[in-house]
C-alpha cells in the first residue's frame, strides 16, 4: 500500500516539474519574446461640410405610428385612418347574402400618451373618402367638426397604452353610414385634448397587435339562422399623420426623424495607417443636440447609426444587418454610439466608404426627432474617437 502511495506522488511531482507557467512574464523566454502592446487614441471630425440631412425616404404605408398632438413642445398633428372597402353582402354556407346591420366596431391601438396632463379626450371624426395625404393640415384640420365627430373617448390618466374599441349602434349607426360615393369605404381622423398641451401615438397595421381595425356585426336577410353571419372586418390601408406646414430645419444641423422623414450623413477621413495598419478596438461617435429632445415623457426612440455599401448620397444601400443604438428620451442633450464593429468595415483594400448614416428606427413615428450640430456649427462638432493598437513590436525583431 506504502508502494502505491510513493508512486502515484512521484507521479504527481513529474507532471509539476513539466508544467510551463505561460502567463508568468519571464519564465518563457524562447516562446515569449519581449514587447508590449500599445493603445492609443485618436478623434477625428467629420470632413467639413461632409456631413448633411436629407428627407421624403419613407412611405406612408411604412410607419409604425400615426401622431395626434395639440400644441405646445408637439406641435399641432392629425391622425388619419382609412380602411378597407367593406362590401354589401356576407356569406352564410358559402352563399352571399344581403344583411342588415346591427352595430359596428372600431379598434385603435394606443401605444403611448402624455399621461402628465388632466382630462385627455380623443375625438374621432368622419372624414370624406376623397382625403388623402395630399390634402392640406387646413383642409384636415376643417373638416372635424361636431356634425363630423363619430364619437369622444375620455381615458383616465393612468391608461397610457392598449387596445380599445368604440362601438356604435342604434341611432349612432348613422355616423358611420355609408353613401353611394363613400363606396363601402370608412375614412377617419383622430384629434385629441386635455387641460394642456398633450401628445399620442397610435398603431398602424406595420405595428402589429396595434393595428387598426374596423368591424360591421350584421344579421343576413334571408337566413333563419343569422346568427352564422360572418361579420365583415376591415383592416386599414391608408394612414398618415396630417401637420401644417413648418419651417425646415436648419442646413447648418444634422437633422434625423420627424416628418417628412429625415436621414443624416456623416462622412470622415480615415487616414492610411488607421485603414492598413492598426487594429480597431473600439469606436465612438459622439452627438450633440442643438436643442434637448422633445418627447412624450417616458416614451423612447432609437438612434440607429450604421454604415454604407457604397455612396450614392442620399440613396447609399446600408449593412442593415450591422448597426449601433442609443436610446433618446425627452430632454436628451447628446448622444453616444459604439460604432467600432462599423469603422472596422472601412479597413483594407476593399474597404467600403468612411461614412455613417444616422436615422430613427420609428421613422416618422414619434415625437423625439433630434437635430444634432454639425461641421458648420460653431460648436458641438461631430467626433470620432477611435481606440486603436498599432502593429505589434517583437523585442529583437
Amino acid at each position: 500500500m506504502m508502494r502505491s502511495w510513493l508512486a502515484l506522488l512521484a507521479v504527481a511531482v513529474s507532471a509539476t516539474a513539466c508544467t510551463e507557467h505561460l502567463t508568468t512574464p519571464g519564465t518563457c523566454p524562447t516562446y515569449c519574446p519581449g514587447g508590449q502592446a500599445v493603445f492609443r487614441d485618436t478623434i477625428l471630425t467629420p470632413i467639413a461640410n461632409g456631413d448633411s440631412s436629407f428627407s421624403g425616404f419613407l412611405e406612408s404605408t411604412s410607419l409604425i405610428s400615426v401622431l395626434a398632438s395639440s400644441g405646445g413642445v408637439y406641435g399641432q398633428n392629425r391622425a388619419v385612418i382609412r380602411f378597407l372597402h367593406r362590401g354589401d353582402s356576407v356569406l352564410v354556407s358559402d352563399t352571399a347574402h344581403a344583411y342588415t346591420l346591427d352595430s359596428v366596431a372600431i379598434e385603435l391601438g394606443l401605444q403611448t400618451r402624455d399621461t402628465t396632463v388632466a382630462n385627455y379626450v380623443l375625438q374621432v371624426y368622419r372624414l370624406p373618402r376623397t382625403i388623402d395625404s395630399t390634402a392640406s393640415f387646413t383642409t384636415i384640420d376643417g373638416l372635424m367638426t361636431p356634425a363630423n365627430l363619430i364619437t369622444e373617448v375620455p381615458q383616465a390618466v393612468s391608461y397610457r397604452t392598449g387596445v380599445f374599441r368604440v362601438v356604435l349602434s342604434g341611432d349612432s349607426l348613422s355616423r358611420v353610414a355609408f353613401s353611394a360615393a363613400d363606396s363601402g369605404v370608412l375614412l377617419i381622423g383622430l384629434r385629441v385634448r386635455a387641460d394642456a398641451p398633450t401628445a399620442a401615438r397610435f398603431g398602424t397595421p406595420a405595428s402589429g397587435a396595434f393595428a387598426p381595425l374596423f368591424t360591421s356585426y350584421v344579421k343576413a336577410i334571408g337566413v333563419v339562422d343569422s346568427l352564422k353571419a360572418q361579420s365583415p372586418s376591415s383592416i386599414s390601408d391608408m394612414f398618415f399623420t396630417s401637420s401644417p406646414a413648418g419651417t425646415a430645419p436648419s442646413t447648418s444641423l444634422l437633422a434625423v426623424g420627424g416628418i417628412p422623414v429625415r436621414r443624416s450623413f456623416l462622412r470622415f477621413a480615415l487616414t492610411p495607417f488607421l485603414r492598413d495598419s492598426a487594429t480597431i478596438i473600439r469606436a465612438t461617435l459622439h452627438l450633440q443636440a442643438d436643442v434637448p429632445v422633445i418627447g412624450i415623457p417616458a416614451d423612447t426612440a432609437l438612434l440607429v447609426a450604421t454604415s454604407v455599401l457604397t455612396d450614392f448620397g442620399a440613396k447609399s444601400p446600408v449593412f442593415s444587418s450591422l448597426f449601433a443604438t442609443s436610446q433618446l428620451v425627452s430632454g436628451t442633450a447628446s448622444a453616444d454610439l459604439e460604432v467600432g464593429t462599423l469603422v472596422q468595415l472601412w479597413q483594407g483594400t476593399n474597404g467600403t466608404p468612411s461614412i455613417i448614416r444616422l436615422a430613427l428606427a420609428q421613422e416618422g413615428g414619434t415625437f423625439s426627432f433630434p437635430s444634432f450640430r454639425s461641421t458648420r456649427s460653431a460648436t458641438g462638432v461631430p467626433t470620432l474617437r477611435i481606440t486603436y493598437r498599432p502593429p505589434f513590436a517583437f523585442q529583437g525583431y
